[in-house]
């Protein structure tokens, strides 16, 4: 007997549509919902696949330009680990609508294969990297690249949820978010700050020091660092 609990998540939503087609009623039901109700049944009965199959053509040809850049390989191809992290990176491509993330995903592919860790680490940084957006990866590298402040930060590098400029002329002060990114709300800069935190990309500089509060000033942390050279060229050169 098939323990479903191990079934790839790809397979059990072909397994779905195949069921969903078969069901004439529940497709009539869903066909009634207003608006949406035929674009939803499209997406149910096979849609959804195709949209995963483009996702991973797409990833695939990005993979082959990463790989275009690697001079030797250094990596066991035949190792067990290699396959599973590339069954994993696959899926995790096929999730994203975002043409940079699968960028990244790839990156992480050829700075294996050109510059080999204990495998666990690729592993890490594509889990990593499939629970954070674009915004996530903006801000990490914008704390990596802030100033080097002074004052009450010195020696750090400082980004803010406060409205302010960006820097002084000198370029000391913490780089506020909001100057940064105007594309982004309040909201969602503040909640991607507080997954970053949460995950322990950045640390609040905040809590603790007399006259400040929590959640308004974070520096990047050295797992920041290390995530990013994971999706950069940079590790490989």
């Amino acid at each position: 007997m098939v323990d479903d609990s191990d079934e790839k998540p790809s397979a059990t939503v072909g397994r779905f549509q195949q069921n969903y087609s078969d069901i004439v009623v529940l497709r009539m039901s869903i066909q009634a919902i207003p608006w949406i109700g035929g674009p939803l049944d499209t997406l149910l009965a096979g849609r959804a696949t195709q949209i995963q199959l483009e996702r991973v053509d797409k990833f695939a040809k990005e993979l082959a330009q990463r790989m275009a850049t690697v001079e030797s390989s250094a990596v066991n191809l035949n190792d067990e680990a290699f396959a599973d992290l590339m069954f994993t990176t696959f899926e995790r491509a096929s999730r994203t609508r975002s043409e940079e993330k699968r960028s990244r995903f790839a990156e992480i592919i050829a700075n294996q294969v050109a510059k080999p860790a204990q495998w666990e680490e690729p592993e890490n940084a594509v889990r990593l990297l499939a629970d954070l957006e674009d915004i996530h990866i903006e801000i990490i590298e914008t704390a990596l690249k802030a100033p080097v402040a002074d004052g009450s930060f010195a020696g750090l590098r400082v980004i803010s949820l406060k409205a302010g400029p960006t820097s002084n002329e000198q370029g000391k002060d913490p780089v506020s978010l909001f100057v940064s990114f105007p594309q982004h709300g309040a909201a969602a800069l503040r909640m991607a700050c507080a997954e970053l935190a949460a995950k322990g990309l950045l640390l609040d500089e905040g809590i603790g020091r007399l006259g400040l509060g929590a959640m308004q000033y974070f520096v990047p942390t050295d797992l920041a660092e290390w995530f990013s050279a994971w999706i950069s060229r940079a590790r490989r050169e």
